[in-house]
């Protein structure tokens, strides 16, 4: 069951003020009656924004003839935008869509499911879910998927588990 945009918000907050998953879990569970599973929960929170990217709000003037014109040849050009007119475009769209994700025949000992992803870099890593629901992903120390990957991965693994009939 999904949450309302006002339930995510609350959750989004529990999550920034330092709670636990497993925490947050029982509180939806307990302030909104809704049975969330730990996997649900990990994903619906990875898609939240971070803090850092969080867009700030702009300040309207308070006098509307106080405004620059951004045409202005002396306006200054916010950095969000310069940001923007220099980044070039690439083909990381191509490059991020080939995350693959595969269901191990012989799950691994002790694991609800198990099996294998290849992230658009090359690096192949193993993935499982506990018999609590927990994922665990091993590719290698110290490696972290790029964050599109993360969240490509995450989805396809979920589309995988219900192709199945495990979720």
């Amino acid at each position: 069951m999904d949450l309302t945009e006002s339930q995510k918000s609350a959750v989004a907050q529990w999550f920034a003020d330092g709670a636990t998953l497993d925490e947050i879990q029982k509180r939806i569970k307990s302030e909104f009656g809704v049975h969330m599973t730990y996997l649900d929960l990990r994903l619906m929170v990875a898609e939240l924004p971070q803090p850092d990217e969080a867009e700030p709000e702009e300040k309207p003037a308070e006098n509307p003839d106080e405004q620059e014109d951004p045409a202005a040849p002396d306006a200054e050009v916010p950095e969000s935008q310069n940001a923007a007119e220099e980044q070039e475009p690439s083909d990381d769209s191509a490059e991020m869509a080939n995350v693959t994700v595969d269901l191990d025949a012989i799950t691994i000992p002790g694991t609800m499911a198990s099996g294998g992803v290849t992230f658009s870099d090359g690096t192949k890593g193993k993935w499982y879910l506990d018999r609590y629901g927990r994922l665990g992903l091993d590719a290698g120390p110290g490696y972290r998927p790029p964050p599109a990957d993360a969240a490509l991965f995450q989805a396809r693994l979920m589309e995988l588990l219900r192709s199945r009939g495990m979720i």
